[in-house]
């Protein structure tokens, strides 16, 4: 008898297994725990959603209690189980490029063409100002100056 020899890094062949079994099996890439939870997590969801009516009946106490403060806790999480978290109100952000960004295109090439005008009537007066920088200003054009009195 003569056996084969193979190179130290060859795998070994693998036997084939059952379709039934094949079909089960691990594809390369595929985890074997997407959701990366163990079998502990699981069961304490499990007992939570148990515990969940009895937990809701007692929150249901405290909410008549004499206590203030312990009565407004339960009733901010009887509140937040029954319609969800309020969420926060995210001050609203006024900076250009947002407000750029919520108008509509004819809104933004209306508000380009002011821009332009406005532009164009400060180069105006830029110019203005430099032919006349030579000469002096006239004076300003007012009625007769109050008396002062001393």
């Amino acid at each position: 008898m003569r056996t084969k020899v193979r190179s130290a890094g060859a795998a070994p062949k693998r036997r084939a297994l059952p379709p039934a079994l094949e079909a089960n099996r691990w594809k390369p890439g595929q985890s074997g725990n997407p959701s990366g939870q163990s079998g502990a997590y699981g069961e304490a969801i499990s007992l939570a959603r148990q515990a969940a009516p009895g937990a809701m009946r007692r929150l249901i106490e405290l909410m008549r209690s004499e206590d203030e403060r312990v009565a407004a806790v339960a009733c901010n999480a009887i509140l937040d189980r029954a319609l969800g978290k309020a969420v926060a109100q995210q001050p609203e952000n006024d900076s250009l490029a947002s407000r750029i960004a919520k108008m509509t295109p004819d809104e933004r090439a209306r508000d380009a063409l002011e821009l332009m005008a406005r532009a164009r009537r400060r180069i105006a007066e830029y110019r203005q100002t430099i032919e006349h920088r030579g000469e002096p200003e006239p004076a300003p054009e007012s009625g007769p100056e109050p008396k002062s009195e001393e």
